[in-house]
């Protein structure tokens, strides 16, 4: 699934994005623009109006859960450490 992600350092706050999305998932907080995942239907309007290319549209990995009923603490702190690395990807 691609999601759009903002690159902080490059959005200005200029708001076009927040303005087109269909859904009203994006507000400008502290100058920056923010996305709120839960109601973002990833339809890309936002991506297509950045002129400074803050926005741009990912798509992380999302790793299986459990393969294996009897490693499922072994699998599940990989699985943190994943979600984790990830998150700082985003960032």
């Amino acid at each position: 699934m691609w999601i759009p992600v903002v690159d902080p350092m490059k959005c200005i706050g200029c708001g076009k994005c927040a303005e087109v999305c269909p859904e009203g998932a994006i507000e400008i907080v502290d100058k920056k623009s923010v996305i709120d995942y839960n109601g973002c239907t990833c339809c890309g309007v936002c991506d297509r109006v950045c002129q400074t290319e803050a926005l741009k549209f990912k798509n992380p990995k999302m790793p299986a859960i459990t393969t294996e009923p009897g490693n499922f603490k072994e699998e599940l702190s990989a699985f943190r450490r994943t979600m984790r690395e990830m998150r700082r990807e985003l960032r």
